[in-house]
């Protein structure tokens, strides 16, 4: 379900598509800030178990009555007016992939979409801000600490090389964020994706969807501050020209920069995208699009790294400033795509697009590894080049027709994509350069002149997948539906020594199957039943393991997931019980990077949002989890909780858009994660944390044309905290952050 717009100061009565928050039961014991988000979530909760048992015959009519009008010496009489509301207006589409572009409350997984307000609204700069109050989403890392923004959905990190999409067409993010201004929606699909993406981590697909041409003139102008300094200025500019309207843009700018309110953080950032179509007949549509983002930080680090026996210490005790001068993260990305959509009639369409995308990325930044708890550490600064290249085609038919009184809605289709990785052999990248020693509760300054980034390029790895696809989603009543669906792919994947032979190959052809049923128990709400299975590209010994460089074959995973989903006109819902087993990659007791056994993941993932009066808007979620490893060959690894995954998480918002003000809107929110393993046998913890938000918008206009203000603070009382990844590596969390806006559309 997704996560619609926060207020729009429209006026009283008209209906602002707003949603997530929930509630459920949690028996741990919590600090009073998580157990307030909690109890947000349980009285949420009474309200829209309440509403349920009354909305479905309140949402399905609308009624207006027209008021008595006089004409010349005429009186009207009174005319009373009922529709039937369409749901299918309601809901956000999400692109699935092989299942085509459903609305969401018509798909058999959990989703969340946010579009391009949202992202205003909340004045997001990455995913991750765009998902925080969703309580399956856990931060990994932040650019504004780390090399980039990266986040994990129920425990499973989102897949960098194969879980982001453009369109639904595959596009490397290894380690960098795509920008937000180019595109109208991010999707994030939660869960296996194996049937309609192919090869790819159980974490989920979050999917960027294109900023189209406009129909109509849209321009708008925004300029942006947030501290300690940076800067930023946009330009958004979309419409229509030629006879009939044929030919279509849409150009966004962007130019960021300035200090950040990290020690020793800089950015600037540069993007630019156009996206042109033609309407070659009605029927027939020609579309383009390109982008292009380059983004430089300072003040980053790669991670850290806690020895065996040392504790991880609280995060707001240490040192403010651990980077260095030489510390610095670069990205430069690039994509072009192109394809042809079709409408043969009423019932079927069909559409052929292409791909292409690159990313060069510049990393010269610093593993810090803490030797023993009076937080020593050793500091080594790794500086490479490293460069990855996509290209995909698709192919797709959607269409209906029926059987009798069966109705059937399907998808054919056939895709071809290939993925190059190109690594730098180096000192920088394979050993690193030494820094020297020092303290996490002090500054010490540490160089070294030797540091540089070498261009002794090799293509470390190829690989390419084609696949055939199809499904049908099966009518059976007005009610009752069945998805079958089925993915064949050829996958191959060879790496190579820096001598160019060939080092390993795997090659395999898979049949992922999904089956579901979906339940209508009302035209805004689905009970549904879903089973997945997928394959993830193996992982990669690191270079703190003893076989570094060791790469294995691909994982297996399977997943069971039974949800319910509604969107009403007031209120909405969205809750999951799941089940994940994925094969296991970790690093055991001997420090041998190993796969063996599994991780089962078993959880409940629930989130909701209820419109108390026309004034308030309130939001919330939690997400309970157990994960574990079983079956492993390790004993210090069985039954342990896997590293990086909290038990608990609780997110709660509270809008406030007065009737007498209907221009402002306030918001404040909060959420709580508990605390998690750093480690494979459970022997490291990170602490659990709470952070609060708080923000505002005000609309206006000046001079004839509509004027927006936007302001906040990210992470309210600047808690310190510390994100968990990969197994073994720590992260400290972004600070408090103001940031400002401003939007003329004209």
């Amino acid at each position: 379900m997704t996560d619609h717009t926060p207020f729009t100061g429209r006026a009283a009565g008209a209906r602002v598509s707003v949603r997530r928050a929930a509630r459920l039961p949690g028996a741990t014991r919590l600090p009073l800030g998580a157990a307030l988000l909690v109890s947000a979530g349980v009285v949420l909760s009474s309200v829209t178990t309440a509403a349920w048992a009354q909305a479905t015959s309140a949402d399905s009519a609308a009624t207006t009555s027209t008021t008595q009008a006089q004409q010349q010496d005429k009186t009207l009489p009174s005319v009373k007016v009922a529709a039937k509301r369409d749901p299918s207006t309601d809901n956000a589409t999400i692109s699935a992939g092989a299942l085509g572009t459903r609305t969401q409350v018509d798909t058999p997984f959990s989703t969340n979409v946010k579009t391009s307000e949202d992202a205003k609204d909340l004045m997001a700069n990455t995913a991750n801000d765009l998902f925080k109050y969703d309580p399956s989403v856990t931060v990994v890392g932040d650019n504004a600490t780390a090399e980039n923004s990266v986040f994990s959905v129920r425990g499973l990190q989102i897949d960098m090389l194969n879980g982001v999409k453009v369109d639904a067409q595959s596009f490397p993010s290894w380690d960098t964020d795509l920008p937000l201004e180019p595109f109208e929606q991010v999707q994030l699909l939660k869960g296996l994706s194996g049937f309609m993406y192919g090869f790819g981590s159980p974490g989920g697909i979050v999917n960027y969807v294109v900023k189209r041409p406009t129909d109509t003139p849209y321009r708008s102008v925004s300029v942006g501050y947030q501290s300690a300094g940076v800067f930023s200025e946009k330009l958004d500019v979309g419409g229509r020209f030629g006879n009939d309207d044929r030919f279509g843009y849409r150009f966004n700018l962007v130019n960021e920069e300035g200090n950040t309110a990290e020690a020793n953080g800089h950015l600037r950032r540069q993007v630019a995208s156009v996206a042109l179509d033609f309407r070659i007949t009605p029927d027939l549509v020609w579309s383009m699009d390109a982008f292009y983002q380059k983004r430089k930080t300072t003040g980053t680090l790669f991670a850290m790294y806690f020895g065996s026996g040392v504790g991880i210490p609280d995060a707001s005790t240490i040192s403010h400033n651990l980077t260095q001068p030489q510390n610095y993260y670069e990205t430069e990305m690039a994509s072009f795509g192109t394809g042809l959509d079709y409408r043969i009639n009423d019932n079927w369409h069909a559409s052929v697009k292409y791909r292409f995308a690159k990313e060069n990325r510049y990393n010269s930044d610093s593993l810090l590894y803490v030797y023993d708890n009076a937080g020593d550490y050793s500091n080594t600064l790794y500086a490479a080049l490293t460069r990855y290249f996509y290209s995909n085609v698709d192919a797709m038919v959607e269409g209906r027709f029926d059987t009798g009184s069966v109705k059937h809605d399907v998808v054919l289709g056939a895709g071809y994509q290939t993925q190059t990785s190109v690594y730098d052999n180096s000192t920088g990248w394979n050993d690193g350069y030494s820094l020297g020693i020092g303290n996490l509760y002090s500054s010490t300054l540490l160089t070294n002149d030797e540091v540089h980034i070498g261009e002794n390029m090799y293509r470390q790895s190829y690989t390419t997948q084609a696949a055939l696809y199809a499904s049908d989603t099966v009518d059976l009543t007005s009610r009752l539906s069945v998805l079958l669906g089925v993915r064949y792919t050829q996958f191959r994947e060879t790496s190579y020594n820096t001598d160019y032979s060939v080092s390993a190959g795997y090659s395999a052809s898979p049949v992922t199957p999904t089956v579901a049923v979906m339940y209508k128990t009302d035209p805004y709400s689905t009970v549904y039943a879903s089973y997945v299975e997928s394959l993830q590209q193996g992982g990669a010994a690191g270079n703190t393991n003893v076989n570094y460089g060791e790469t294995f074959g691909p994982l297996k995973s399977k997943q069971y997931e039974v949800g319910f989903k509604t969107d009403h006109q007031k209120w909405g819902a969205n809750l999951a019980l799941f089940r994940v087993d994925q094969g296991y990659e970790y690093t055991n007791s001997q420090n041998v990077y190993v796969q063996s056994g599994k991780k089962r993941y078993t959880g409940v993932d629930a989130s909701g949002w209820v419109q108390v009066a026309n004034d308030w808007r309130f939001l919330g979620g939690v997400m309970w989890l157990n994960a574990k490893a079983v079956d492993v060959d390790d004993t210090t690894i069985e039954g342990k909780r896997v590293y990086a995954t909290p038990r608990f998480t609780a997110t709660g918002r509270i809008e406030y858009n007065p009737s007498y003000l209907r221009q402002l809107t306030l918001a404040f929110g909060g959420k709580y994660v508990g605390n998690m393993a750093v480690d494979a046998a459970n022997t490291q913890f990170t602490p659990a944390y709470t952070l609060y938000d708080v923000s505002g918008k005000y609309e206006t206009r000046i001079a004839g044309k509509d004027v927006t203000f936007r302001a906040g603070i990210n992470n309210l009382f600047n808690r310190r905290y510390w994100t968990s990844a990969y197994g073994y590596y720590v992260l400290p969390g972004a600070t408090r952050t103001a940031v400002a806006s401003a939007t003329l559309q004209f």
